[in-house]
């Protein structure tokens, strides 16, 4: 699953108090359960003995993004086609039903108004994009000069190039993503925890 060990170890964080007496013999079992399931609801799933995740998707808006969201689970294909592909897609579609009410949990939390919220966003995600985008353009220049190289071994530059950054590329809008996320939910508990100790 696409977890990067930071958010996970942030998750953790988030969900000490709701899965602490969950072991993996009751995660396990719990997946079992819904391995092989028909149908689901997808703006009201919760996975059986686990937790129930809050419902921050009222409203037409947020029940649209919650069914954009499990469609584009459903459509990646990062995960092999396997036995438990459907199962991972749904513990996927859980933990991020989580994490999503908990971050707007703590914006609602926070007393902000939403022009705040989206400017501190917004803030996020351009300071993260500026500096990965300046790696991007600094393993870029590295690359250009170790493609060369590959034409001794009589492959096509233009090619090699054009692949390894394409990849490159990808990568870094990954990391994006992901620092992004893991950015907002620190900011967001953070402020929230500041204003609880004053």
């Amino acid at each position: 699953m696409h977890l990067c060990a930071c958010t996970l170890s942030f998750t953790k964080s988030v969900f000490t108090g709701l899965f602490a007496e969950i072991t993996a013999e009751d995660l396990l079992s719990s997946l079992e359960q819904i391995h092989g399931l028909q149908s689901i609801t997808v703006d009201a799933f919760s996975i059986p003995d686990l937790p129930t995740p809050p419902n921050p998707f009222r409203g037409i808006r947020r029940k649209n993004s919650s069914l954009k969201r499990w469609l584009i689970i459903c459509s990646d294909d990062t995960l092999r086609r396997g036995h438990y592909r459907g199962t991972a897609n749904l513990l996927r579609k859980y933990l991020g039903d989580f994490l999503i009410a908990t971050y707007l949990e703590d914006v609602q939390n926070s007393g902000y108004d939403d022009a705040y919220v989206q400017e501190i966003e917004r803030a996020v995600i351009v300071k993260t994009l500026d500096s990965f985008w300046r790696d991007h353009l600094i393993n870029m220049n590295r690359l250009s000069s170790a493609v060369n190289v590959r034409s001794f071994g009589h492959r096509n530059p233009l090619e090699e190039y054009k692949i390894d950054g394409c990849r490159f590329f990808i990568s870094m809008l990954s990391a994006t993503r992901r620092l992004t996320v893991e950015s907002l939910l620190q900011y967001w508990s953070s402020s929230n925890k500041a204003d609880e100790l004053e």
